[in-house]
């Protein structure tokens, strides 16, 4: 069985050790390093705490009491009311479409999500994004992605270059659709304590799309950087990078090749380049 890795805010490490010991089958064990906050032998597995906040545990067995002390202080942490969180994947890549993803949580949810192991996209490896996507899905109350593939990216992109306008304003197009289209399927009733959080960048023009087609009077928005420590915003980030990284075996397998295997070099000669990769992106790349 691989690791299970689980992220806690580093300043509740100690909440999070006492919960553990509390439950009365860990025993301590000395650090390896200085950078683990705490070790624990549990019966013959290990639980090994780093000071960033990352809880490793060995095996089943420590993965579950782990699992059951974050969910706990999460829980004790939580704010009430439902978060949307937005997030996106593809912006800084060259290869394959750009996608906002949206998802609503309760605290409930958000606590079982964080137990589970969803954190920051960038943080989990590839081959573990499409089961947190899964269970994502099953248990979000909602969500909502726009995947905006490279074709229309370049088409938009160039359109906004015109007018004076760049890459911040067609991300923020993207978050605010899908944000909208996320909010319009929830009930009334759920829209009491409503908060929306979203990564810091270009606030004005965030605010200014969302304000087009949000009603903000019943919505707290909340843009910060690290919004990704906000699991909504987590797992929005993964469901983001699911949909694009889904998008490039789709078009892999239909032109019968694998998409990652090429270079920026290699996409820049095809015909089909600007269907496949961001024409921008490759041409700076390759000059």
């Amino acid at each position: 069985m691989q690791p299970t890795v689980v992220r806690v805010d580093p300043e509740r490490l100690e909440l999070l050790r006492e919960r553990i010991l509390s439950e009365g089958k860990a025993t301590t064990v000395r650090p390896a390093s200085g950078y683990e906050a705490f070790r624990f032998r549990y019966q013959d597995e290990h639980i090994v705490a780093y000071r960033s906040g990352k809880i490793v545990s060995s095996g089943p067995r420590s993965a579950a009491v782990v699992a059951q002390a974050v969910r706990g202080l999460a829980m004790q942490d939580a704010d009430p009311g439902i978060v949307i969180g937005s997030d996106e994947a593809g912006k800084g890549e060259w290869l394959g479409p750009l996608v906002v993803a949206a998802v609503a949580l309760t605290p409930e949810q958000s606590a079982h999500l964080q137990a589970i192991g969803v954190m920051d996209s960038k943080e989990v490896p590839l081959s573990k994004i499409p089961h947190l996507a899964r269970d994502i899905l099953e248990t979000c109350i909602a969500h909502q992605t726009v995947l905006i593939p490279p074709a229309t990216f370049n088409e938009r992109l160039t359109e906004m270059r015109a007018e004076g306008k760049n890459l911040n304003d067609l991300l923020a197009w993207a978050h605010a659709r899908a944000i909208s289209d996320l909010i319009s399927s929830l009930p009334k009733s759920q829209f009491e304590g409503l908060r929306v959080v979203i990564d810091e960048f270009a606030r004005g023009k965030t605010q200014s799309r969302l304000r087009r087609v949000v009603d903000l009077k019943r919505v707290t928005v909340v843009q910060k950087p690290h919004a990704e420590d906000v699991i909504a915003v987590a797992a929005a980030s993964i469901v983001a990078r699911e949909a694009r990284e889904a998008w490039i075996d789709r078009a892999g397998a239909r032109l019968g090749i694998d998409l990652r295997e090429l270079t920026v070099t290699d996409v820049s000669r095809r015909k089909d380049c600007s269907s496949l990769a961001k024409a921008e992106y490759v041409s700076k790349m390759t000059e």
